[in-house]
């Protein structure tokens, strides 16, 4: 019986130690939380081509690809600096759902983690950001990550030189039943260190396109060599109690 109640003791502890961790006020994430959620995690996902970045030294040159002028490289999601290493051929693309608050609250804290002393004015200002109304959109972003310098350059011309009228059939959100939401607008790259952005209506016919029991995938055909495809479920992006996507 006693073994039965420590037991039982031990599971309530780590349940709530992870309660306790989801509520963390962004305030207080730490780097690798940020880069968790961004990421690896219900809101943000990474999909890899090419040789894998798990091998590289620390001397290996890895590129964010249209990344901030240096006094915005705080929203940066770079990982490292070019070195004397051979670059590694790879190519990650990190697809975030933007219009969830934890997304915004881990580009918001990028940008205090980057200051060496607090500075309220600027936190109050970020928290404008993450609380944004997105009632009507859906936005998706992409950031590219390049091991090679030299893989930059093609991979941001698609990109940058994509519009929303050539996107519309290629670009969209697949439910789980099938049914696709296309492209409503985009938005190239620009120097805030978040990405490309794609924007898709929330409503549909008067209803929500997506719901909690939903899954969702995001297909975008950029041109003939570059297709990203990546999977949400819906269930799992709970923050604060509330859906986000």
């Amino acid at each position: 019986m006693r073994t039965v109640v420590s037991a039982c003791l031990v599971a309530l502890m780590f349940a709530f130690v992870a309660v306790a961790q989801k509520q963390k006020p962004w305030t207080e994430w730490t780097k690798k939380d940020v880069d968790k959620t961004l990421n690896d995690s219900a809101w943000g996902q990474t999909q890899t081509e090419g040789g894998s970045s798990s091998s590289q030294s620390t001397d290996s040159a890895v590129t964010q690809v249209a990344a901030p002028r240096s006094s915005d490289r705080q929203l940066s999601t770079r990982q490292g600096e070019s070195g004397e290493g051979k670059p590694v051929s790879y190519v990650k693309y990190h697809v975030r759902f933007l219009s969830a608050k934890p997304v915004r609250a881990a580009f918001a804290r990028l940008v205090l983690l980057s200051k060496t002393e607090p500075n309220e004015a600027l936190t109050t200002q970020l928290q404008g950001f993450i609380d944004r109304d997105f009632s009507e959109y859906i936005v998706v972003s992409v950031g590219v990550e390049v091991g090679d310098q030299k893989m930059a350059g093609p991979i941001m011309q698609a990109f940058s030189g994509a519009n929303a009228e050539a996107l519309q059939k290629t670009v969209y959100l697949e439910r789980k039943d099938g049914k696709k939401l296309f492209l409503m607008d985009y938005r190239p790259p620009v120097e805030d260190g978040m990405g490309a952005k794609f924007v898709f209506k929330r409503v549909v016919d008067g209803q929500p396109f997506l719901s909690e029991n939903d899954s969702v995938r995001f297909v975008a055909q950029m041109n003939e060599k570059m297709k990203l495809d990546t999977r949400y479920k819906l269930s799992n992006m709970l923050y604060d109690g509330k859906l986000e996507y």
